[in-house]
């Protein structure tokens, strides 16, 4: 007799594609800046990376929206990690969405 009411999980994927956007931006930027500094180029390629991650886990939170969450939130702390001060508006909207995929 329980109906499933099925969540729409738009909210979790949009904000998820703008933190991967931000976070694309902030490793672009950081490879820019790399001409400074040697070891700022591979922290950009892996805020790259945490970015591709975040694209993963903002579609996958349709399917399963606890793994996706997680992969998010994974994927926020791993960017901010990356590249600290460039990825703050990443980190935000990347582990909202996680966030909410956790709880909704």
């Amino acid at each position: 007799m329980s109906d499933a009411l099925e969540t729409s999980r738009t909210l979790e994927l949009v904000l998820g594609i703008i933190g991967v956007i931000f976070g694309l931006l902030g490793g672009l930027f950081a490879i820019v800046l790399s001409v400074f500094g040697s070891e700022l180029l591979y922290l950009g390629i892996s805020a790259i990376l945490a970015s591709i991650v975040g694209i993963i886990g903002s579609v996958y939170v349709r399917n399963n929206p606890r793994r996706g969450g997680v992969i998010l939130i994974v994927s926020a702390i791993w960017l901010l990690i990356s590249i600290s001060a460039y990825a703050i508006p990443g980190t935000v909207f990347l582990g909202i969405a996680g966030i909410l995929g956790l709880i909704r």
